[in-house]
């Protein structure tokens, strides 16, 4: 990947839980570009994780819930991605709107497969369907809705050899290795993307909106 060919590629994030508060924000790093998702005021936006004043990256944790500020100056982003704090602006930096707009943050690609997140570092190419392919794009927004609950890795067998006789199903999409108990439990491990550290790595397990003695009668 080359800043002239920017990646296409979509990557799985986390969930839409991960991003459900107010400044909520989930990291990744897609080749040497760091990216963001984040919830400003409700509204879930994707840029490139480098503030576009001196370069410095702004949220450097995996995940968290803080403004986009830029660690440097105290820049603070809104979700046009345009520096709407500046401290001491009158006297240092003098930028009038103009002037912010042009230093609005580089912006990220965001999808939703049923209520999982994916981004990419390209702004324009092939839809997360498309790379998918529609009967598995369908098929993980299916299971996302139908495991809705997030569950300790007891709850869902402990990964996938707890000796109880019941087969999983394994499946891969994008960075996404899923691992299905129909009816029972749903386990999605994302390999961190090309480039990416081991600790952008995610593993959740996920339980029905019901266990079989939750359910009404």
């Amino acid at each position: 990947m080359t800043e002239a060919m920017p990646d296409t590629r979509w990557f799985y994030l986390c969930t839409e839980d991960d991003l459900a508060v107010p400044n909520a924000f989930v990291t990744t790093r897609v080749g040497a570009v760091p990216l963001v998702a984040q919830n400003l005021k409700g509204r879930v936006v994707a840029f490139r994780n480098v503030c576009t004043h001196r370069f410095a990256v702004i949220h450097d944790d995996p995940s968290g819930c803080g403004p986009l500020r830029c660690p440097y100056h105290g820049w603070t982003f809104d979700a046009e991605g345009v520096p709407v704090g500046l401290p001491f602006n009158p006297t240092d930096f003098q930028l009038d709107a103009e002037g912010r707009r042009r230093l609005a943050l580089n912006p990220a690609s965001l999808a939703r497969c049923g209520r999982l997140v994916f981004v990419r570092v390209a702004t324009e190419g092939p839809s997360l369907e498309e790379q998918l392919g529609s009967g598995l794009f369908a098929r993980l927004s299916a299971l996302s809705e139908d495991f809705p609950r997030s569950g300790e890795p007891g709850e869902t067998g402990d990964g996938l050899d707890d000796g109880s006789g019941e087969a999983w199903e394994r499946f891969e999409a994008a960075n996404l290795r899923v691992a299905l108990r129909p009816g029972q439990a749903l386990r999605l491990e994302a390999l961190p993307p090309p480039g990416a550290a081991e600790r952008f790595a995610r593993t959740g397990n996920f339980l029905p909106a019901h266990t079989d003695t939750e359910r009404p009668a």
